[in-house]
């Protein structure tokens, strides 16, 4: 087949077979149709170029370059005598005008009646495709003259008009002009847009005549005739719009180069014209419908992927300060129609295979707008410049100019970065809410867009699992504004299953990371396997379902949602904290340049270069702040904050379902796998009523279910929740904090279910920040406290003081090389939640159960002193230390000072700085432990379990050492400059101590164990003591007399056993304790090493080693052996010596 016959195969075929309009034409008439045309392009094609008249067309919009030529395959006749124009300016179809509007309307519908079809016709298309048949006609509305049609026409005797039966011959030989190829010819594509707008127009007329017509049936019959010719004119052009921007055709009609080479390309360029109405003008949405409609079946997929091509390429060279919105809207309008939205996933670049994390953002169709739409500053460096650069970045920090962290924002006002931040923020929820219209269009398309789009969602999850970890590489990594509004989007999707019941609870799979792999944790720590464990029962979950079915939508937005969380916001959050981090240290390196210079240290030649990298790092410091507040625009937005709070909210009770799956009150696992509600309000276990759900105790085992589930779920809820107390805060203060309080009394009264031990004290810590202020005034008074929900909450009422008290004994070990350290801190924060609930009587009354449970209470004690020994002795020691560099630091250097004394110099003060940071913190953990001790024995009903001999003994010891320290000869060396930096308060420290003698003072167990301590007791220190305590004012005579009595009592018990030393005389060997160097009162023999030691000894080893102290082989109290043999000796010998004593003859004078 030749050329020429190929583009007319495929001109019908572009036409449709089974149209209504070929079943108006007769199937006959087209071969003799062809063979004229083919005869009239060899003539056409011979004749001079020079000799066409004009083709540009004044009405067309065209928002499109000019259009270069290519070959064309037809070229029409001179018009004799006429000069016309190929593109002629629309002319409306000639109406009579009548005196009247009643008469108008008359004669209209009148003329509308009586004029021929053939008439009407002729006039009708001739406006639309401003063409025309007749020369005359050509001259006087400057429509294009179709000489070949005329011709063809003509031979075969037919009347020169366009009628229907010649539609298709006007638009192929309209667009088969030459003259179409030149620069300034109107792109075809535009000049068949304009024509589908007349076909408007007309049919608008139409209607109008009907309209005023009323009921009269022979018009209604006229008008369905002419309005279905209407109907295959637009099919008509629609299909030839294809045609013309099918890249395939791209030689089948003369066209300017560019217009032609851009393919279906061009129609993007329509929705990329940044005015909204002239992009509607250049492709009405109409239009693209049809279009749409058309190509549906039939090679849409050849138009869209080159279109997406083009918009993605736009978007990716725009950002939030250029023009990201004309991209976004293109792309929204294209899903809005749903073919379009169906085929989107099933292109080539939707989710390319094997993509690098970085590149996601780039080659994926997705991936510009989801990345180059975000407000954090690793969209565009211009953004932190645009909305927070500073007039004045070499301005000093000063204390007036702070942000909302309470850091200095230099020369920035704060009202200013405000509104800089709300604007952005008005911005970004624009832009999610436009993405998640996107992506429900893909979504509701078809189920294959669906998994397209769920299956795009996990592979970016799963090739940014680097994210996941405490040390990223950003290079390897999508960026922070990628992942936050890809997290936007499914937060959004995830609004239909977080009502305040949580009644969709039972649809999000347990199951759903064995039964799916759309995200990956195989390597990730479980929360009670290990990973061979977890492999196994992978394993025989698969053998037990050999044929699952796929996971429901609402589990797979749950659980992609849960790891955006964890790859996005939580990633991003730490990276904020480490931004934070830096500017800080080189705020401190500025100002520590700026006082060196002004001090004049910079004198001399090196002087301009230190000036010089004064002003480096201010700058640089200046743009490390205005990249920290626009990472604060999107990651302090309240109202992200509170949609991801609801989401956690959802994922605690996930958990707390999971780990009751057991109770035969959830439906798991489902009956014939379908899920059904669980025998449960939910939302009433968040707040805490139960109805019958058992979950004190939960079973010993924790069911698998739970488990096996990810360990990093419990982390980013935790991690989550203390960013907003540290950071936000008052965000509490009207957000329901109920399903928090349920989360962590559940997995706190039920330690075993969390094998980490640092995310219980995670849990424990977020208590501690409801412990705190939530708002400090100017002059430093406090407002405003979370905790009272500790008293309100029924679970926290009924468990926290059990729960804390005891962590507060586990935690002694984590297993972790730290533990030491880390107890600390944590028994720091169960202190402070403690001493929040102590005033409270149903919380007060909880201790006093707790102490009740003797062995509990007594390590519990036992742990409690040995924090405060270690922490005071800590304390005390590095304040002396401290002394000593403040004294040495103190003396100025001589004129003569060498290089070798100035780095000395700066060694010692960095020494001096760090033992200031740790005196500090020792000291703060000191005293919480010191008034956790003076409020518990201030109740007589917990007092007893102090008195345990092997508690008391070691209470006595380190009451009396500490004494010794704040009051005795040695007390000037903790005298130190600015002690209320360090937290050290001596005065309040000595009221505490003495306050707890004179709790226990009557016991006399205590007494006893005061008058044994050899080491520290003196009677002078408690007479300085109560001096000290009477001179400020901090107690009264009144207040002291217990003291003094508990005093007097010491001395007397001291003189007895004075007496009693001296009848016993000098103890064997072998009753002495191996430990202690004591007499043994209770001896027990230790089964793995065999040594014999007193019991309360071993006990006392015990409170905080699990361990014989001399194999070093695991021991419990329970295993010890009585060694009733040495204790008759022991009796036996304490009788002899007594009964010696008292037979002893004084000593004559």
């Amino acid at each position: 087949m030749e050329d020429s016959e190929m583009v007319l195969f495929l001109l019908l075929r572009v036409c449709g077979a089974g149209t209504s309009f070929e079943e108006r034409v007769n199937a006959n008439t087209f071969p003799q149709i062809r063979q004229k045309r083919l005869a009239r392009l060899a003539q056409l094609s011979a004749q001079n170029a020079n000799n066409t008249p004009s083709a540009s067309e004044g009405d067309s919009p065209s928002s499109s370059p000019p259009a270069a030529t290519t070959s064309s395959p037809t070229r029409p006749a001179q018009i004799p005598q006429t000069k016309t124009s190929v593109v002629s300016k629309p002319t409306p179809m000639e109406v009579d005008r009548s005196s009247t509007p009643v008469a108008k309307a008359v004669k209209a519908v009148q003329q509308f009646k009586e004029e021929p079809d053939e008439d009407w016709e002729n006039k009708a298309l001739q406006y639309i495709f401003q063409c025309t048949l007749d020369s005359s006609t050509a001259s006087a509305k400057s429509y294009t003259y179709l000489s070949s049609v005329v011709e063809e026409l003509q031979s075969e005797s037919l009347p020169l008009k366009i009628t229907s039966s010649a539609i298709d011959r006007v638009i192929y030989a309209r667009l088969s002009l030459p003259e179409n190829e030149r620069a300034d010819a109107v792109p075809l594509f535009d000049y068949l847009v304009a024509s589908w707008k007349r076909v408007g127009d007309v049919r608008r007329r139409v209607n109008s005549v009907v309209e005023r017509a009323g009921k009269d049936g022979q018009v209604a019959a006229i008008a369905e005739r002419r309005l279905g010719i209407l109907e295959t004119t637009k099919s008509l052009i629609v299909s030839y719009s294809g045609l013309v921007i099918n890249p395939e055709m791209a030689d089948s009609f003369p066209q300017h180069q560019s217009v032609a080479e851009s393919g279906p390309n061009y129609l993007a360029q329509k929705l990329l014209i940044a005015d909204l109405d002239a992009s509607e003008a250049a492709l009405p949405r109409e239009f693209l419908e049809e279009f749409v409609q058309r190509f549906a079946e039939d090679g849409l997929e050849g138009f869209i992927a080159p279109m997406m091509n083009g918009i993605a390429a736009y978007m990716r060279n725009q950002s939030i300060v250029k023009d990201y919105q004309t991209p976004l809207r293109a792309l929204g309008v294209l899903v809005s129609f749903k073919p379009i939205a169906a085929l989107l996933p099933s292109l080539r670049n939707w989710n390319p295979p094997n993509t690098p994390a970085k590149a996601y953002e780039v080659v994926s169709i997705l991936g510009p707008f989801l990345s180059r739409t975000s407000v954090f500053p690793d969209a565009d460096p211009a953004l932190a410049d645009t909305y927070f650069g500073s007039s004045n970045p070499f301005a000093a920090m000063l204390d007036g100019n702070v942000g909302f962290d309470g850091q200095p924002i230099g020369a920035r006002n704060l009202g200013d970065v405000k509104s800089a931040m709300m604007s952005l923020r008005g911005i970004s929820e624009g832009v999610q809410t436009n993405l998640h219209n996107i992506a429900m269009s893909i979504i509701r398309a078809s189920p294959a867009a669906k998994e397209g789009l769920l299956k795009y969602f996990g592979d970016v999850v799963n090739a940014n699992r680097k994210r996941g970890r405490m040390q990223v590489d950003r290079r390897e990594v999508s960026t922070e504004g990628f992942f936050y509004n890809l997290l936007r989007v499914c937060l959004r999707m995830c609004d239909p299953i977080m009502d305040p019941r949580f009644s969709k609870l039972h649809l999000v799979d347990p199951d759903y990371f064995i039964r799916s792999s759309r995200v990956v944790v195989s390597g990730d720590t479980k929360l009670n396997v290990d990973e061979e464990s977890y492999e196994a029962y992978v394993a025989w979950w698969k053998a037990s379902n050999p044929s699952p079915e796929p996971p429901n939508f609402v589990s797979d937005v749950f659980y992609l949602t849960l790891a955006m969380h964890h790859y996005g916001l939580l990633c991003s959050l730490r990276a904020y904290k480490s931004v934070s981090k830096e500017i800080e240290e080189l705020r401190n390196h500025v100002e520590k340049m700026r006082a060196d210079r002004d001090a004049g240290a910079w004198a001399g030649p090196a002087g301009a270069m230190q000036e010089a990298m004064f002003k480096r790092f201010q700058t640089q410091l200046d743009k490390m702040i205005a990249a920290k507040l626009a990472m604060e625009t999107p990651l302090l937005d309240v109202a992200a904050l509170e949609h991801s709070l609801r989401f956690y909210g959802l994922v605690m009770m996930f958990l707390v379902r999971c780990a009751a799956s057991t109770s035969s009150s959830i439906k798991y696992p489902p009956s014939g796998g379908k899920p059904a509600p669980d025998a449960v309000d939910w939302g009433r276990t968040a707040r805490g009523d139960l109805a019958g759900l058992d979950l004190f105790p939960l079973p010993e085992e924790p069911a698998k279910v739970f488990a096996t589930l990810p360990e990093w779920i419990v982390e980013d809820i935790c991690d989550f929740h203390m960013f907003l107390c540290r950071y936000h805060s008052p965000i509490f203060e009207h957000h329901p904090r109920d399903e928090l309080l349920t989360f962590a009394m559940v997995f706190l009264q039920n330690p075993q279910y969390i094998k980490n031990p640092y995310l219980k004290s995670k849990l424990v810590e977020i208590l501690f920040y409801f412990t705190l202020p939530l708002y400090r005034t100017r002059d430093g008074r406090s407002m405003g406290r979370l905790d009272g929900v500790f008293s309100t909450h029924p679970l926290a009422k009924q468990h926290l003081v059990s729960s804390i008290m005891r962590f507060y004994v586990d935690v002694e070990h984590t297993g972790m090389h730290s533990q030491f350290y880390d107890k600390f801190n944590i028994r720091y924060n169960i202190s402070q939640i403690l001493k929040s609930v102590w005033n409270d009587p149903g919380h007060r009354e909880r201790v006093i159960q707790q102490s009740r449970d003797t062995e509990f209470f007594v390590r519990f004690v036992a742990l409690l002193m040995n924090d405060t020994t270690y922490l005071l002795d800590e304390s005390l020691s590095k304040l002396k230390e401290i002394q000593s560099l403040q004294n040495e630091l103190s003396q100025p250097p001589p004129p003569t000072e060498s290089q070798e004394d100035r780095t000395r110099r700066e060694e010692r003060q960095s020494h001096l700085q760090t033992m200031e940071r740790q005196a500090q913190s020792y000291m703060s953990l000191g005293n919480e432990t010191v008034h956790m001790l003076q409020y518990l024995t201030a109740n007589e009903e917990v007092v007893k379990p102090f008195m345990a001999p092997e508690v008391v003994e070691r209470l006595a010891a380190m009451l009396d050492y500490n004494l010794a320290a704040l009051v005795g000869p040695r007390c000037t060396e903790l005298k130190v400059k600015n002690p209320e930096k360090y937290r050290f308060d001596p005065k309040r420290l000595l009221r505490e101590l003495i306050d707890i003698y004179t709790h226990l003072g009557h016991r006399k167990e205590f007494v006893a164990a005061v008058a044994k301590d050899g080491r520290s007791y003196r009677k002078d220190l408690f007479t300085r003591a109560a001096g000290i305590l009477l001179k400020n004012r901090l107690r009264n005579e009144t207040e002291l007399d217990p003291l003094y009595r508990f005093v007097e009592a010491v001395e007397t018990t001291i003189q007895s056993e004075q007496v009693e030393e001296e009848e016993l005389g000098d103890i064997p060997d072998e009753f002495l304790d191996p430990l202690l160097y004591t007499l043994m009162e209770d001896p027990v023999t230790l089964p793995s090493s065999g040594v014999t030691v007193d019991r309360s000894t071993i006990k006392s080893h015990l409170l905080s080693d699990h361990q014989d102290p001399f194999n070093r082989q695991p021991l419990k109290i329970e295993d010890v052996v009585n060694n009733d043999e040495l204790r008759e000796k022991i009796a036996e010998w304490k009788r002899s010596q007594r009964k010696k004593g008292g037979d002893a003859v004084p000593m004559e004078m």
